[in-house]
């Protein structure tokens, strides 16, 4: 929806000749793709607050931020979706939370939507920035002796840092722990060393020169047919002064949103990608939306038909661009920019994306939650890889932990294989142990407690806090902010926690109790490499000096690289360090930020 900028300078002196109102505009406009209808700056008590902003709700100069009283400050970006639930009065819902946070500091948890935010007490000096409870909104903070900074993007602290004269180190440890055998960076560090991202469901507070992080409770319903929840889903379709597309595919999850934004009224334009062979999905989402008449649920359809994605011609400058706009490395999303790119030229004044993400997360629909059972018992069989070569990684990665559960079981489920080898233990043990402390931070308190003897839901919450929230969720933020339209998740609903899993068997049944609609395997968000091989190879041996220096040469030995996934995965990350990293003047060594 928007970005937020904050600073407060501890140490003007040592923040050397800048002029630091004009660095901090600056540094703000580094974010302004987040939002383009307004970018405003107030400075008060000594402390900067930055607003770039997507409107959404309220199209109207009274919502534009930071919003300001004699008493206190908001810069809010995210959704209060059921705002003129509890707030009929107001135009937006940046101005329902400014007095929403007025009556009840405390009560963030009971906003319907996602957000980060900072709200200051102006006559106390304290400020306290706040996050969802999944994380969908970025919310990043670096501290040193000169400056404190927290920030909707990683640029903007990065340019602010270094007009300080400041220099911030490639994270390399992240990259070797967490990159090689997952393919992103875990929360809380970033790929910069010293930028930290606070935590889903956490505030930050700032008083003086002290920061303070807390974990904050989450109220959660074991109904799953709860009206709270039933009224999120809705909310989150209807609310908003804009136009909104749905990325409409032939699986369960958009199947289930297209059904349910008819009953709302969203009138929403229903989209789907053809791929690169123009085709894809199209024609099984035609044949499913022939069972309902789209002039009278005023919905729109439209088909995204690009021929010759993905060819090996093209995939190196295609790789480079996506590089470019990231700010953390991934090995995922490229079909997620090419599919966005597409629709906001077909569709140029589209604010809002909606989107399936969270379903196979809330509902089971990953192979996780299916083969945990089978893979168990074949754990307890000695040398069972003989009969299932895919357990070898399982069976020696147990070993290398020194430990078996569901924990370590979704832990070496998510990993490359590749890496699971002894060669590799150190860096094994130490991306698992950042893992769990990654897991335990974000899950909501007594979770873990309450479902101990529940393998799906242990499953459900790891899928949600580690995969979904360090890749998916960051990776679509990132990729939607730059096109210009904000991402929602219907599903990824907080109330729905603590709904059992059931493999969608009950999204299914709604829909199909409601419609003819048959299911299909969802294809859109596959990338299309399948020819990209040789470009692959190259690109790996035109950067194999900056992948040694960075993972070392027995990460990137080539027996690992056979795979196009592992090829894949290393040519985004030497695209990434080439845009994003230089070699510090000072020493010709230290790697930093560009």
């Amino acid at each position: 929806m928007c970005g937020i900028f904050f600073c407060k300078v501890l140490d003007e002196a040592g923040c050397g000749p800048a002029n630091l109102d004009e660095l901090f505009s600056s540094a703000l406009e580094k974010m302004r793709y987040r939002g383009q209808d307004n970018v405003a700056i107030r400075k008060i008590n000594g402390l900067h607050f930055g607003h770039s902003r997507l409107a959404i709700n309220g199209l109207n100069p009274e919502s534009n931020q930071p919003v300001v009283t004699d008493d206190y400050a908001l810069i809010f970006n995210g959704e209060y979706y059921n705002y003129k639930e509890d707030y009929a009065h107001k135009g937006s819902d940046t101005l329902a939370l400014f007095d929403h946070l007025l009556e009840n500091p405390d009560a963030h948890s009971f906003v319907n939507g996602p957000y980060a935010y900072a709200w200051y007490d102006i006559k106390n000096d304290k400020v306290v920035f706040r996050r969802d409870v999944f994380g969908e909104k970025p919310l990043y903070y670096y501290k040193d002796e000169t400056v404190v900074l927290v920030s909707s993007t990683l640029k903007s602290i990065l340019f602010f840092v270094k007009g300080i004269g400041g220099r911030v180190l490639l994270n390399i440890d992240a990259l070797r722990c967490d990159y090689v055998l997952n393919g992103f960076i875990r929360e809380p560090e970033t790929v910069w060393k010293g930028i930290y991202e606070i935590p889903p469901n956490h505030s930050l507070f700032l008083n003086g020169v002290d920061i303070l992080l807390k974990k904050e409770s989450f109220f959660c319903s074991a109904d799953s047919r709860s009206s709270v929840a039933e009224k999120y889903l809705k909310y989150s379709l209807i609310t908003r002064d804009v136009d909104a597309a749905l990325l409409l595919s032939s699986g369960v999850d958009s199947s289930y949103l297209l059904v349910k934004s008819i009953e709302s009224g969203a009138g929403l334009s229903l989209v789907t990608y053809g791929g690169c062979d123009g085709s894809g999905e199209v024609s099984e989402v035609e044949n499913n939306l022939s069972f309902i008449d789209l002039n009278e649920a005023g919905c729109k359809f439209s088909a995204l038909q690009k021929v010759g994605e993905g060819r090996p011609d093209c995939i190196s400058e295609e790789i480079a661009f996506y590089a470019g706009i990231m700010e953390q490395p991934t090995s995922d999303g490229l079909q997620v920019h090419r599919i966005l790119q597409h629709l906001k030229s077909e569709f140029p004044h589209l604010k809002v994306v909606y989107s399936g993400l969270g379903g196979d997360e809330i509902f089971g629909g990953y192979p996780s939650f299916n083969n945990y059972q089978l893979i168990n018992i074949l754990a307890s069989i000695p040398k069972s890889f003989l009969l299932v070569p895919k357990m070898r990684r399982f069976l020696e990665g147990r070993e290398m932990l020194g430990e078996w559960g569901v924990m370590a079981y979704y832990f070496l489920y998510r990993a490359d294989s590749c890496f699971v080898k002894k060669e590799h233990e150190d860096t094994l043990r130490e991306s698992y142990r950042r893992f769990k402390e990654g897991i335990y931070e974000s899950v909501p308190s007594g979770l873990f407690e309450r479902y101990k003897d529940c393998s799906s839901m242990q499953l459900k919450l790891l899928e949600t806090f580690d995969y979904c929230k360090n890749q998916l969720l960051r990776d679509m933020d990132n990729i939607s902010m730059h096109h210009g339209v904000e991402a929602r998740a219907p599903l990824l609903n907080p109330h729905l926690i603590m709904q059992a899993v059931d493999n969608k068997k009950g999204l299914k049944e709604y829909v199909q109790a409601r419609t003819k609609i048959s299911f299909g395997k969802k294809k859109g968000f596959s990338i299309l490499d399948h020819d990209c091989l040789e470009k692959y190879k190259k690109s790996l041996s035109r950067n194999r000096e900056v992948l040694n220096a960075v993972f070392g040469e027995k990460v990137c030995n080539v027996n690992y690289l056979l795979d196009i996934g592992a090829m894949r995965k290393f040519s985004f990350i030497a695209e990434w360090l080439k845009v994003n990293v230089a070699v510090c003047e000072v020493d010709g060594e230290t790697l930093v930020a560009r």
